[in-house]
């Protein structure tokens, strides 16, 4: 449903051109800039400093589309009276949604703490859901969950003794940084209708007192922590590992050490009694879905090891922020902060992710280390480093210090490149593939500053090999395509700082990407370029829209990147500039820069817009190993398709032909379509070919790319391909189910 009426909307933003002359536009509606999620009201008093009261934000996409944001807000909650100084108590957690793919955000509802949620005494000292959430869906069924659940977990507690200290004692008294929170946990939540309800399910982990940790180390302590500790435990990270879920996240209880068998830290004795040492560790837990408990902590990065009350403790360079991905190389990048010395940014790499703590430099690398292409910067550090893989298996990264987003091949080895986006620096930046655009959006939250305005920015970026038809753009004066000189990113990052845009003939290019385009729909009739290969827009270089300036790859942020379509003969249309109305796009000389200039009548600013052409695929399951193919080479509607030992036979090569923003997937064979027959909704129903009609059962959204891992997703009942049970037998009958990211859904197109 949401799909259709996106569809619906963007399409109505198609230029009519002509009845011979119609560009095939991108569907999805594209908002790189995006806007403000929400900004605290003016006014609102916090139980912190004001700059850091809206921090943290989180996302994940449900199976129907939506996309589900949670954040910190750490304002004060109203008291009814006598009791009028407020507090913690009663503080909820946030949950905004998008359900166009995050063009725009709308709020939800709000997670309430777990006294609120459960009946169960030993819960009922956690009164508010406070913060540092992550929000994850269950790929497959754990335990008792299933797959598509969506989980939430989060940072409760219970009252900021420190804040109602203070407040008694002067109620004009505004606070400037963290309080003292008593009886912090990370708390998990699921939720079955796409975050509008929430269940409580249980405890993850458990720390103590906030003490003001870590904006206000040793200062923030409450007379009510009479210990004066320091103990959190926060920023969970989530993933499915071994059939469990397993939560990484920041631990400030005080350690002497770990078992280097089992990883397994050693609590220090004094714990709760003696001084503080404001150490913290990196550490994971796993759950069955069934049991009543997590397992014990293993260690993931230990810190640094000093000495402290007489013996010796890790935690030293407070490590913090997991975040995980795999790589196309079997191997796992841990990226977390870290504020011993140095960058403070680092990273992990080993072969088990349960196992870090045995893996590589125990406390991690130096996140400029990593290679970078010609014209790339470092990766940007800052804290609040976010590292994950997209499910064509291409790695992005990025963190607090710039707007930019780094990307690699997939391997644990592989360069990065770097990728402007239109959404600034903040610290706690998330970024989220949006499965149905195949671009990623991205939220960031401020951070610091005594009149800082808090608020949470969100906006998206093409990265390349997103959804939606290409085509190459061919001049009719010199028959050459647009190409940018084999150039994947930013003219100003890759190219030694020269426009890029250029004319080359077909198929020249060593990466054939380069040469293909989208046609995006914008606002007001206009369009913009968008290279297959980086997601960059064609647009004006020096952003001065007059005559003879060149024409250079770009972030897709400014006017000077929209052209309106005009018809001219023969299917042929021009693009005429949108930042000056007269002048075009221009390719006056074969392998030629492209320009912008006047009204010409040689051909030079004629375009024709020809569809990308249609590969002849086979196409792999990621699991098994094994091809889809139509059994017995029949001809029949209805045939059984399934998976089989791979060959060069026709009844195993398929064309993938874009259908709008879906696909139909055909049998060079049979000439008919892969479908989910009498347009069933019913996980585990059989696929068949049919004679193409173009029912929506017939048609498939794709993540990912040919030659990439890729999932297929039928557009009538919104479940994946699948070998069932991930079988690896041929002869298995492809199926549909629930979307799950599992290797049995994945497949290797090419």
């Amino acid at each position: 449903m949401r799909r259709t009426k996106i569809k619906a909307m963007a399409l109505g933003l198609l230029l009519a051109v002509s009845a011979v002359a119609a560009p095939i536009v991108t569907a999805q509606a594209y908002n790189p800039t995006g806007g403000v999620l929400y900004q605290l009201p003016a006014g609102t008093p916090c139980l912190k400093g004001l700059g850091n009261c809206v921090v943290y934000p989180k996302m994940a996409q449900v199976p129907g589309g939506r996309l589900v944001a949670a954040f910190e807000k750490a304002t004060m909650v109203d008291y009814p009276a006598p009791d009028t100084i407020g507090g913690a108590v009663g503080q909820t957690m946030p949950i905004w949604k998008s359900d166009d793919f995050g063009t725009s955000w709308q709020h939800l509802t709000e997670v309430p703490p777990p006294a609120e949620l459960s009946s169960d005494p030993a819960v009922d000292k956690y009164t508010s859901n406070w913060g540092s959430p992550y929000l994850y869906v269950l790929p497959q069924d754990i335990g008792n969950l299933k797959a598509g659940t969506l989980l939430l977990a989060s940072l409760v507690t219970g009252e900021d003794e420190y804040y109602r200290e203070r407040k008694a004692a002067d109620p004009s008294w505004v606070p400037s940084n963290d309080g003292d929170r008593r009886d912090l946990a990370i708390a998990l939540y699921s939720s079955t209708d796409e975050g509008v309800s929430w269940d409580f399910l249980n405890i993850i982990a458990k720390g103590g007192w906030q003490g003001g940790s870590a904006g206000a180390t040793g200062t923030n302590v409450a007379q009510a922590n009479t210990t004066r500790q320091v103990d959190p435990v926060w920023e969970p990270h989530l993933m499915v590992r071994n059939n469990r879920l397993v939560a990484f996240y920041s631990d400030e209880n005080d350690y002497l050490g770990y078992n280097t068998t089992t990883g397994v830290p050693i609590i220090d004795p004094a714990n709760d009694t003696a001084p503080d040492s404001h150490a913290q560790i990196l550490a994971h837990k796993t759950w069955d879905g069934t049991s009543a408990a997590w397992s014990a902590p293993v260690v993931d990065v230990a810190g640094d090891t000093f000495s402290w009350n007489g013996g010796q403790q890790i935690g030293g360079g407070r490590p913090g922020m997991t975040t995980i991905a795999p790589t196309t190389d079997g191997r796992w990048l841990l990226t977390f902060e870290y504020w011993g010395g140095g960058s403070n940014v680092r990273y992990k790499v080993a072969n088990d992710p349960m196992r870090f703590f045995a893996d590589g430099d125990p406390n991690g690398l130096d996140i400029g280390q990593l290679p970078v292409d010609t014209g790339s910067r470092r990766l940007s550090t800052g804290g609040s480093p976010v590292i994950m893989t997209l499910p064509d298996g291409r790695i992005i990264y990025n963190a607090a210090g710039s707007g930019s987003i780094w990307m690699n091949d997939g391997s644990s080895t592989g360069t990065w490149t770097e990728y402007q986006t239109t959404v600034g620096a903040g610290y706690s930046r998330p970024l989220q593939y949006v499965e149905g655009t195949g671009r990623v959006a991205i939220l960031s939250g401020t951070w610091g500053g005594a009149t800082t305005t808090p608020v949470i920015r969100f906006g998206e970026v093409d990265l390349g090999h997103s959804n939606g038809a290409y085509q190459q753009i061919v001049n009719r004066k010199t028959g050459q395509v647009i190409g940018t000189g084999n150039n994947t990113n930013d003219a100003n990052l890759g190219n030694g700082d020269v426009p890029d845009v250029r004319l080359e003939a077909a198929g020249s290019a060593g990466n054939p990407a380069t040469q293909l385009w989208h046609v995006t729909a914008k606002p007001n009739n206009t369009v913009t370029l968008l290279n297959k290969s980086g997601g960059r827009a064609a647009g004006i270089w020096t952003g001065n829209a007059t005559a003879g300036q060149r024409i250079g790859q770009w972030v897709d942020n400014s006017a000077s990147g929209l052209w309106t379509v005009v018809p001219a003969s023969d299917g042929y249309v021009r693009f005429r500039s949108t930042a000056n109305t007269n002048l075009y796009l221009t390719g006056a000389t074969a392998a030629g820069p492209l320009t912008l200039e006047s009204s010409l009548t040689d051909g030079s600013q004629e375009w024709r817009l020809d569809q990308e052409p249609t590969p002849v695929v086979r196409i792999r399951n990621v699991n098994s190993n094994l091809c889809a193919d139509v059994w017995n080479s029949s001809t029949a509607n209805q045939a059984a398709v399934r998976q089989g030992t791979c060959h060069t036979g026709t009844n195993q090569q398929w064309t993938v032909e874009p259908v709008g923003s879906s696909y139909r997937l055909v049998n060079v064979n049979s000439g008919k379509c892969l479908e989910i027959p009498a347009f069933s909704k019913t996980p585990g129903t059989a696929a068949v070919q049919y004679t193409c009609n173009g029912g929506t059962n017939q048609l498939w959204t794709r993540t990912g790319e040919p030659g990439r891992t890729l999932t297929f997703r039928n557009v009538n009942s919104g479940q994946c391909l699948d070998v069932p049970n991930f079988s690896t037998a041929s002869g298995t009958a492809l199926t549909q189910f629930t979307c799950n990211g599992g290797a049995n859904q994945r497949w290797l197109v090419g």
